[in-house]
């Protein structure tokens, strides 16, 4: 161990002396950004241009052909060649990859099916951390299985004569586990009852780490948490008992600021602030603005945990908004009661909605006024995706109800339902993802505003239309909007090269001016775009076009993150 330290501690020391320009050269299965992370450098993203180049001091050569060297066998490229054919103003690392070691055998003996736990089959390389993940991840389904000290017995048999390598997987489960005893260390100003109430995990009910994962989901879900730590200890009985403890933020208020751009809403900037603990045990407060070429609202948010998972809270706000037809000022705003039972969200809520239209360029279909609508509302969201902004696996479910009755205080009796789905499937290096969305609304008696209609076309609708431009117009040309709307999208995304990934969509539409779509009807586009991997997100470029007539109708559109 002091060896590796000292080791680690020379190859820093020297990556700090007087430093000249590093490249690769040969390398063909491992991507030029991925070498310079082993030796501890940092190749900058197109928009870091602020950002020097890696390089490295020349003293240091032959330590960095030898890492390159190992990361390689890692790799499993046993008969890699690294040599050097550096000059006074660069150092070049020349890589021979030769053939690498390729499995021929995987041997599972296990009472449950391994296959998803073992990134391996017969012809893929050998990779000595997959391998070593792959270990974490059995253990890891077993503890999920109940099973909290399983005892697993793997090897990797290596000929390097015949470029072959046999795996061995032996899994004893021994005996069933459960939670004992939770003790819970809470601080100052949040109460152990509120710490216990986010928790997944009771004492006497069946182990299971995924329990622990969703109660550190819960305890981070609050922003006055800084901190939480869940420690497990098993006892002779197969018994796990649980210690939680967390830290509050030192610092609960935030201040944000932000700046964007998209095809949809143009321009954007935002400002906020937020308290995160108000008043102790988690409540939080927040006020924020953000105005966009199409947009503009100030709205102030109150959150408040419950037990058992469950809060409650209050939102209100002033909006103003540009239609193409007519402009919209808003005084919206509500209370809602929200369980979290993770995947699962349940959101139940009473909002109104107090509506104000003008400069309308059809008052027929715009009429320009005044209108209250009062609405109760219920939400369902089911999301089993491993990321937001750029998933790679998982689906989701989102389903919204709202609607009204015509009385004294609510001006329409209506209902809008919305409903959407989608599934992200790997295909290494590959992903396909689909999602389909329905929307139905009807008025019975009354009036509500024209925003309520859906208007489709937009990067997040079809993509061969620019926004809210996809449907029936009126004389002056100015999108009227559906009573119903059903859009499917198809993605391809591939890998092009380093961190540019492509896209191949398929969009479609159907609208209708009953609460069904009119399916005889259709929008059908497709189309092409790239996406430049970020920490924050893939930045994105599509451009679709209708498929009936492509020359004539198009768009392009770019964002920031996948669009599901």
């Amino acid at each position: 161990m002091k060896k590796i330290l000292i080791f680690f501690i020379l190859f820093s020391s020297l990556l700090h002396g007087e430093t000249i320009a590093l490249f690769f050269k040969g390398n063909k299965h491992i991507k030029e950004r991925e070498l310079y992370g082993a030796l501890g450098l940092h190749k900058p993203y197109f928009y870091e241009f602020y950002k020097d180049e890696p390089a490295a001091d020349p003293k240091t050569l032959m330590l960095l052909v030898e890492t390159i060297k190992n990361y390689y066998k890692r790799k499993g490229f046993f008969n890699v060649k690294v040599t050097n054919a550096s000059s006074e103003n660069e150092i070049v690392i020349v890589i021979e990859e030769e053939k690498p070691i390729r499995i021929a055998d995987v041997t599972t003996i296990s009472q449950y099916e391994l296959t998803s736990q073992i990134p391996f089959i017969k012809g893929d390389v050998f990779d000595a951390d997959i391998f070593a993940q792959s270990k974490k991840d059995i253990s890891l389904f077993y503890a999920n299985k109940n099973y909290c000290n399983a005892r697993l017995n793997s090897k990797a048999w290596i000929d390097i004569q015949t470029n072959y390598a046999y795996l061995m997987y032996e899994v004893t489960p021994n005996k069933v586990c459960h939670f004992g005893f939770i003790k819970i260390t809470s601080s100052e100003n949040v109460e152990a009852k509120i710490i216990e109430s986010l928790l997944y995990m009771k004492e006497d009910e069946p182990f299971s780490v995924q329990k622990i994962t969703q109660s550190y989901e819960s305890l981070y879900g609050y922003e006055g948490i800084s901190k939480a730590s869940i420690d497990t200890k098993i006892d002779d009985n197969n018994s796990v008992n649980v210690d939680v403890s967390i830290t509050e933020n030192e610092k609960p208020i935030r201040f944000q600021i932000g700046v964007g751009v998209s095809s949809d809403e143009g321009a954007m900037a935002s400002l906020g602030v937020k308290h995160r603990n108000l008043f102790g045990n988690l409540k939080t407060v927040s006020l924020t603005t953000r105005v966009t070429q199409i947009k503009q609202n100030v709205k102030t948010n109150f959150d408040m945990p419950l037990e058992n998972r469950n809060s409650t809270g209050v939102e209100l706000g002033l909006e103003n908004e540009l239609f193409e037809g007519f402009k919209e000022n808003r005084v919206f705003g509500g209370v809602f009661l929200k369980q979290r039972d993770i995947p699962h969200t349940f959101k139940e809520g009473l909002v109104f909605d107090s509506s104000y239209t003008y400069d309308s360029d059809d008052t027929l279909l715009f009429p320009e006024g005044s209108l209250f609508v009062l609405s109760p509302k219920l939400e369902w969201d089911y999301d089993t995706r491993d990321k937001i902004l750029d998933p790679s696996k998982g689906y989701f479910i989102r389903s919204e109800v709202m609607g009204s009755l015509l009385n004294e205080i609510s001006d329409a009796s209506y209902y809008k339902f919305k409903l959407s789905g989608g599934y992200i499937l790997p295909i290494s290096p590959s992903i396909l993802a689909m999602k389909a969305s329905f929307g139905s609304l009807r008025l019975y008696q009354g009036d509500i505003p024209a925003s309520y209609r859906f208007y489709t076309g937009g990067m997040y609708s079809n993509r061969a239309y620019g926004y809210r431009k996809l449907g029936p117009t009126n004389n002056e040309g100015d999108p009227i909007g559906s009573d119903s709307v059903l859009e499917t999208t198809v993605e391809y995304r591939f890998p092009v090269y380093g961190d540019l990934r492509g896209v191949v969509f398929n969009d479609n539409t159907f609208i209708g001016t009953s609460e069904v779509p009119d399916y005889n009807q259709g929008y059908y586009s497709g189309g092409i775009g790239l996406r430049y991997v970020t920490p924050i997100g893939p930045i994105a470029l599509d451009a679709g076009f209708d498929i009936s007539n492509p020359m004539k109708q198009y768009a392009f559109h770019f964002h920031i993150g996948e669009l599901f």
